[in-house]
């Protein structure tokens, strides 16, 4: 009975402490149910190890910087009314004046106020816009955006019935020009001054040397003078960049060609037939004179005409 009991004891023993059987001598201290020296098999209490606790990783969330981050900058659409043109030849019909007045003369340098009114008017309606002698330039040698039939306006000596007369019709039709200056004969009768230089130019006019005293260069005995020294005082004094010379009489003369480059003009102005303008005559710029005599026939051949 005894071995009966202590069986369903070491059974009870197993289901509690599991199965890892170890032997060991019975305790003599059992008194009378002692098993007196007999080896039983005996289970220790097990040692449960606790599954590990998986603890989650964090995805760490970025800090919002401080300082907002700029939108991409929007792509600039060129303005539809230009034209990038250059580098290279570029088509622009050049323009040459030299009196505007309200009545017809014998002299084929002056156009009548009639003449010029009709044929701005004619250059508006043909979709013409003007740009300046300096703008020429640029595009021939960089390139620059540009009307998409560009023309230039010049007129020549300064004469005073150019502001009075001409100014007004170019103004209304939002068009500017580039007139070449005598510096000895401003502000002189005739002439305009130093307050309409500062108006014309405020007003988007160009201005560019032409000489000291319109001297005929091929035999000037000054040509420093007459073209380097000129322009140094009109730049100190109309604080304007007089970067473009046009030649008295339009007379090409290659020592005049190289005074004017030696000086620091970026172009020279002379006459011709081209309207298609190339680096290499850049300091004789083909211009095409506007005759007192001329219908409109003659002179939309003369802007029209493609050289």
């Amino acid at each position: 009975m005894r071995k009966l009991c202590w069986g369903l004891l070491c059974c009870l023993l197993i289901l509690t402490a599991g199965c890892v059987p170890v032997n060991v001598a019975a305790d003599s201290k059992l008194g009378n149910g002692g098993l007196g020296g007999e080896v039983v098999t005996v289970f220790p209490s097990a040692t449960i190890t606790p599954s590990p606790t998986l603890i989650p990783t964090l995805t760490q969330t970025p800090f919002t910087p401080s300082t907002p981050v700029p939108s991409p900058t929007p792509t600039l659409t060129p303005d539809p009314n230009l034209t990038f043109t250059g580098p290279g030849p570029v088509l622009a019909p050049v323009l040459m004046y030299h009196h505007v007045k309200p009545y017809s003369t014998d002299s084929e340098y002056v156009v009548s106020v009639d003449q010029f009114k009709r044929q701005v008017q004619w250059l508006k309606d043909e979709g013409y816009q003007t740009i300046t002698i300096t703008d020429l330039v640029e595009a021939i040698r960089y390139g620059k955006y540009l009307p998409h039939k560009p023309i230039i306006v010049t007129f020549d000596d300064g004469y005073l019935d150019v502001y009075q007369n001409a100014y007004p019709i170019l103004q209304e039709a939002s068009y500017t020009a580039t007139m070449y200056l005598i510096e000895n004969a401003i502000n002189d009768h005739g002439y305009i001054s130093d307050a309409i230089i500062e108006e014309l130019s405020t007003a988007g006019w160009e201005f560019g040397n032409h000489s000291a005293t319109h001297a005929y260069l091929p035999s000037s005995k000054n040509m420093e003078v007459e073209v380097c020294a000129s322009r140094a005082r009109m730049i100190e004094k109309y604080d304007l960049p007089f970067d473009s010379f046009a030649y008295p009489y339009a007379a090409k003369d290659e020592a005049s060609i190289q005074a004017v480059k030696d000086c620091g003009y970026s172009s020279g102005a002379g006459n011709g037939s081209f309207t298609i303008h190339e680096e290499e005559r850049i300091f004789f710029l083909s211009r095409r004179e506007i005759k007192s005599y001329f219908d409109m026939q003659r002179f939309i051949t003369t802007v029209t005409d493609l050289r």
